[in-house]
């Protein structure tokens, strides 16, 4: 599943990317203007984020455990964040003054279908990660720079003076210095509303993993079940690259009020053995 959303991605931010490129030179502009759009910007995260995990999830299909390193699990997460912030851009400030602009065209794709897509990926590949106050306020950086670029560009240096266009009629009503902190607001509730999703999601693929097991069940078929899991990942794992399902191991302990040590011992213990049994299995 995770290859599959990563893939989607990929396509989506590529053709986006391409799409705005290709706008430029159709009308004898140098394409580097389109990396003036925060649209394009998004996009250029989410397909260096989408490009860096298809990797690890070709090898969680070969070892039968998905994992990310967290410095790419927020890369992924704060380019949903931006291209999420595109979305609300092209709705709330566009639309009302330049439908055309906002979804007119091919439009319509940059602005709301890969949007849409890139925010159904990421809870495909992150439906199981809790961001903390400062993981979500780091992630928001690329938009925050972007906006004094913008204001640069847009209210400083002004159009006539070689600067930018207010392409998103954020200094139509209301002066950048009023609008954009109101944007910062608007990109922090969604990046929690992004992560509280991702919270849901994980509780219902708890809820479904443990729909087999007793509500009280015994300390020692406990032990039996995370054995076993321990001994699967030892007997079919990459010996070489074997992986401990820690968020598993703590949904079990907490669900079953187990110490997280113990279990973790179990499992380990059931690993080795599983490693082992392999080891015998190939000598003979």
């Amino acid at each position: 599943m995770a290859l599959f959303a990563c893939i989607v991605t990929l396509v989506c931010a590529s053709t986006s990317i391409v799409l705005t490129f290709i706008w430029y030179v159709e009308r004898d502009r140098s394409p580097a203007e389109g990396l003036r759009y925060f649209t394009t910007i998004s996009n250029m995260i989410t397909l260096l984020a989408s490009t860096l995990i298809i990797p690890f999830a070709i090898n969680g299909i070969v070892n039968k455990r998905f994992v990310i390193p967290k410095w790419l699990s927020l890369l992924f997460y704060s380019g949903t964040i931006c291209t999420t912030m595109v979305f609300v851009f092209a709705v709330v400030f566009i639309l009302p003054y330049n439908p055309e602009f906002a979804i007119g065209g091919k439009q319509i794709f940059l602005h709301v279908v890969c949007p849409i897509a890139v925010f159904v990926c990421f809870q495909l590949v992150e439906a199981k990660e809790e961001y903390s106050l400062k993981e979500k306020i780091l992630c928001l950086v690329p938009f925050v720079i972007y906006s004094f670029v913008y204001t640069i560009m847009v209210v400083i240096i002004g159009k006539e003076n070689g600067g930018w266009p207010d392409m998103y009629m954020l200094n139509t009503l209301l002066p950048a210095y009023i609008t954009f902190p109101m944007m910062w607001i608007v990109a922090f509730l969604v990046a929690g509303g992004i992560n509280k999703i991702s919270d849901v999601l994980k509780r219902i693929r708890e809820k479904k993993m443990f729909a087999g097991w007793k509500a009280d069940a015994d300390p020692v078929e406990v032990n039996i079940e995370v054995y076993g899991l321990g001994r699967y990942y030892g007997l079919h794992g990459d010996k070489n690259n074997l992986t401990v399902p820690l968020d598993i191991i703590e949904s079990i302990a907490k669900k079953n009020n187990r110490n997280l040590e113990d279990l973790y011992n179990i499992y380990t213990k059931g690993l080795l053995h599983g490693i082992e049994e392999r080891s015998e299995t190939k000598a003979k």
